[in-house]
């Protein structure tokens, strides 16, 4: 397709792409949807103890404290962009920030005391972690504050999960120059 020239004899950029055009999909994007997708999935997974049994339970678990890891690392740059934004008074930012403050607190607590209290994972490696009634009370309690938070956080994420999970999941077949 050809620049077209405007009255005032200046090249205008060719048209946007017709409107049945698939957009490109940058990598990062797809590999945030498709990790958030598989932290989700096991998420459930681990919560369904009754599914999964115990070993399956805590050795999801302990990869899940691995994954929330990496996934604050991807997601750090928006975490200081938010950090920052927070002194303003606008935004649906500060809602998400502190919703997400809230389950990172819970889930870190949870997997914490789901290794203290663990009685296949880690004695399978001769490590004998500390037990008590405490730090099983403890355990279910911030998995039951996150069994909350983590429908909240999708909630809150709805808009961009259907915008990205639509462009990635309808197949349209792509449509060559020529």
């Amino acid at each position: 397709m050809d620049d077209a020239v405007d009255p005032a004899g200046m090249i205008s950029p060719p048209a946007a792409p017709a409107a049945g055009r698939r957009r490109r999909i940058a990598a990062r994007t797809r590999l945030d949807f498709w990790f958030d997708a598989v932290l989700l999935l096991g998420f459930t997974l681990a919560y369904s103890y009754g599914f999964t049994g115990i070993g399956i339970h805590e050795w999801l678990g302990i990869a899940l404290g691995a994954a929330l890891l990496l996934h604050l690392t991807l997601h750090w740059d928006w975490v200081i962009r938010t950090t920052r934004k927070l002194v303003s008074p606008h935004g649906p930012d500060k809602l998400i920030y502190l919703v997400n403050l809230a389950l990172l607190v819970a889930m870190t607590f949870c997997v914490a005391s789901g290794i203290l209290i663990s009685r296949v994972a880690l004695p399978s490696l001769d490590i004998y972690p500390l037990t008590g009634p405490f730090w099983t009370e403890f355990h279910f309690k911030t998995a039951d504050v996150t069994l909350f938070l983590v429908p909240v956080h999708v909630a809150l994420r709805w808009r961009w999960i259907v915008r990205v999970g639509r462009r990635l999941l309808t197949w349209r077949p792509v449509r060559r120059p020529g």
